[in-house]
């Protein structure tokens, strides 16, 4: 496909923007909502499928032709006024499962509930939640052997749902955020590119908007918003550039945005976006003036195949989700406890050994209540565990119990060891796949780290620490200060940029996780900021630091490097480290076996731009960064 998007006369777009990242920023009605528009009209115009989160309930005017009288695009809208299908706010996985398995583009408008009332902030956190979960496990898979046709999925007011201030105790926002995270970071992979619009630039969650391929900033005059902007520059962006672009922002006309991709677009300039030809369903009517209106019918799907399929799709979810599950189970110890009225006294007198067996059955029954309220606090679908096993053990179990539980009424003495026996090995079974161990591991594998103790769900809520002096230390953060002497004392130097530490350490520099830890350590008085982009230690630092593999080559350091990119970027920072020199893109291309132009090739370089590893010292050109020499003649 060579068709691109031509979303301004200024800038067009390439087709592998279906699976690239957007941050865009902007002031309220300053364009952000008619970029979203404009783009999923260029994706339409190609052929790429893609969908639309929206809270406001303002999308649906892209049925519509721009005057209103006429129809727009063929899209199918879940929930809201305008919807063709009805959607509840425990339908976030529901949804997903329609817009992977079907062909349409999706609007899904999570503003009211069928009865017209508007949802809450928990159940809209909750819902994207489980979209995000259910989307990126779905579009993962296979079908037929082949992978998933690309998408392209937006998500309006996004510092909502992705915020970088977390409040303690607020777990479903933390599922939402780390749901948002891995859809963002490691969507490409499965097909997913991801669009985010916000007018609250300082609250989007920075774990995900410095991964972006590209920033699209409107208007924006509020000093926090302009910091977060220029963190977002600070990546990517010469500083003695960043001052004027700053300027330019708080002037743009409305309709203009600045735009930032040196690695992907490698544009870096103002465009003016074109306006959308669909009805403009989000404008704010002047004073005075009626509110425009459509007229005209809304191009619309065969929605009967749609709703058939979202009936099938309901049966499917509810069959595998943990609140029914439990509901199931609760149903069930019901049904036991109706029959202790009916021979208790009796059941008493004849052997103490049935009343024993009846409650180890009923605990057995408690037990695997908590196990399920468990999968539902910590949201199986996130973790690797298959829900249809989950489905299929806790219904086996369940009849079994139930089974044993009759029977324990009706045998005779002499089979109450074995039917103890029975029922033990059936709760063994179900704790063995559900049990709190493999829950905890399988989320600490995913996401790459240590296995501990500590519940999945309390990792997630988890937030750094103040230290003072009554406070021990992480050995992450030890690790921290341990790494910082090593390369204090290598280099020669009182300084050292936080990417090469952050390499040092095998962290990303731009994980959410390494920038907490410094944060925590420089309030703590342990490490200090000399200037921007550079981290230092204090004397009460070096009292906890452990040095012990302080780097002595270049290839040292380019090892460690290479263990935080891996993959292809790792291959293409150890051609450049060699080199020596600056080179231009496309001899790395060659040398590396990349196609120069190739999204992929240009969104590596990017990202390694981003993280401080190379440098582009004239456009078209790029060398590795001189840090990663340790001084040596580069």
């Amino acid at each position: 496909m060579t068709k691109k998007l031509h979303i301004s006369d200024d800038l067009s777009l390439p087709p592998d923007t279906v699976t690239s990242t957007l941050v865009v920023y902007g002031g309220k009605g300053m364009g952000k909502t008619n970029l979203g528009s404009v783009l999923v009209e260029e994706l339409t115009k190609v052929g790429l499928r893609w969908c639309a989160l929206d809270p406001l309930g303002v999308w649906w005017g892209l049925r519509h032709s721009k005057d209103g009288k006429g129809p727009g695009i063929e899209c199918v809208i879940l929930g809201g006024a305008h919807g063709d299908i009805p959607i509840e706010p425990t339908g976030g996985a529901v949804a997903a499962d329609l817009v992977v398995d079907e062909p349409a583009n999706v609007i899904i408008d999570f503003s009211r509930k069928p009865t017209g009332d508007m949802w809450s902030i928990g159940e809209k956190v909750r819902f994207v939640t489980e979209y995000a979960l259910r989307l990126f496990q779905r579009q993962g898979g296979l079908t037929d052997g082949r992978r998933r046709e690309p998408i392209f999925q937006v998500l309006d007011e996004a510092a909502r749902y992705i915020p970088q201030i977390i409040p303690s105790g607020a777990i479903d926002l933390a599922r939402c955020v780390g749901a948002w995270e891995t859809l963002v970071e490691e969507g490409r992979n499965v097909g997913i590119g991801v669009g985010l619009l916000t007018q609250r630039s300082a609250r989007m969650n920075k774990s995900v908007s410095e991964v972006a391929d590209a920033m699209l900033s409107f208007r924006i005059v509020g000093p926090n918003s302009i910091g977060a902007v220029m963190d977002w520059m600070g990546e990517h962006v010469a500083k003695e550039k960043i001052k004027a672009h700053i300027e330019t922002l708080r002037k743009l006309p409305r309709g203009e945005c600045l735009v930032v991709s040196p690695g992907w677009l490698q544009f870096e300039d103002i465009a003016r976006i074109r306006e959308r030809e669909t009805f403009d369903s989000s404008a704010t009517p002047k004073p005075g003036e009626k509110p425009k209106r459509v007229t005209g019918k809304a191009a619309k799907p065969d929605l009967a195949k749609y709703s058939e399929r979202m009936k099938e799709t309901i049966e499917r979810v509810k069959e595998n989700d943990p609140k029914e599950l439990k509901r199931k189970i609760a149903e069930l110890q019901k049904q036991v406890a109706k029959q202790k009225p009916e021979s208790t006294k009796e059941v008493t007198r004849s052997d103490p050994q049935q009343v024993r067996t009846i409650q180890h059955l009923r605990s057995a029954i408690g037990e695997a209540m908590k196990i399920i309220a468990k999968i539902n606090a910590t949201g199986f679908e996130g973790i690797g565990i298959d829900p249809a096993q989950i489905t299929q053990a806790v219904e086996k179990a369940s009849a079994e119990i139930q089974r044993l539980a009759t029977r324990a009424i009706e045998s005779r003495q002499t089979e109450f060891e074995r039917l103890k026996r029975d029922a033990e090995r059936t709760l063994a079974k179900l704790q063995a796949l559900l049990g709190d161990e493999q829950i905890e591991v399988a989320v600490q594998v995913k996401r790459n780290e240590p296995v501990s103790v500590i519940p999945a769900r309390e990792q997630r809520r988890a937030s750094p620490k103040v230290f003072d002096s009554s406070n021990g230390f992480s050995a992450s953060q030890i690790k921290i200060l341990s790494r910082l002497v090593e390369l204090l004392e290598c280099t020669g130097q009182n300084q050292v940029r936080k990417e090469q530490l952050a390499a040092w350490s095998e962290y990303s520099p731009n994980s959410g996780g390494y920038n907490n830890y410094l944060g925590s350590l420089r309030l703590a008085g342990l490490i200090e900021y000399p200037s921007g982009g550079y981290v230092t230690i204090t004397e009460e630092g070096k009292k906890h630091a452990q040095p012990e593999e302080v780097p002595v080559s270049s290839n040292e350091m380019l090892e460690r490097a290479k263990r935080v990119l891996g993959g292809s970027e790792g291959k293409l920072l150890e051609i450049l480290h060699e080199t020596r020199r600056t080179i231009s893109k496309t001899e790395l291309a060659e040398v590396a076996g990349f196609s120069p132009n190739s999204g992929g090739y240009n969104n590596y370089l990017g990202h390694m731009r981003t993280l401080g590893f190379v440098e582009y010292p004239s456009p078209g050109a790029v060398r590795c960064s001189d840090w990663l020499y340790l001084g040596e003649a580069a």
